[in-house]
């Protein structure tokens, strides 16, 4: 069973510490500005340039399985599912269920996704503010001046 549709990217080999923007990266990032009031979350995706690593045996040993079983409690669900259809992915289930969360397939194409899906080139964008952070070779620069952060020490 296929979660998703594998013909919407490009895909290629490369070392997965290559390219740095995952979802997983994306479903724990958030705008600290104090502008934003803690309520940066999730920063929309605008893709320019998304790969995904061409590894058929992703998600598939135990461990694999064992790390998003691990990762499904502390995942935002609503926003990965926001992030995956802006990055072209439409097909995760709009709330996880017990039952998904047990399937060996759907948790094997969910550690693709998380894993395997990099953005290397967008932009993601605050939903409070519209402050815009730059993605430049799956580098997202979220940095701050000392007077946006949220709490500054004097």
């Amino acid at each position: 069973t296929h979660f998703f549709d594998q013909s919407l990217f490009s895909s290629f080999s490369a070392n997965p510490a290559d390219i740095i923007m995952r979802l997983l990266t994306h479903n724990t990032m958030r705008n600290n500005t104090s502008e934003a009031k803690g309520k940066g979350f999730p920063l929309k995706i605008t893709a320019v340039e998304v790969k995904v690593i061409d590894n058929p045996e992703a998600g598939a040993t135990k461990r694999d399985i064992e790390f998003v079983k691990r990762m499904l409690p502390t995942l935002e669900w609503p926003a990965l599912v926001q992030a995956a259809t802006e990055l072209g992915i439409p097909t995760l289930p709009p709330s996880l269920s017990v039952e998904l969360a047990e399937d060996r397939a759907f948790l094997q194409a969910l550690y693709h996704i998380l894993m395997n899906v990099h953005l290397i080139k967008g932009m993601l964008t605050c939903p409070v503010t519209g402050r815009e952070f730059p993605v430049t070779d799956g580098i997202p620069n979220m940095m701050l001046e000392e007077e946006e952060c949220e709490r500054v020490r004097l």
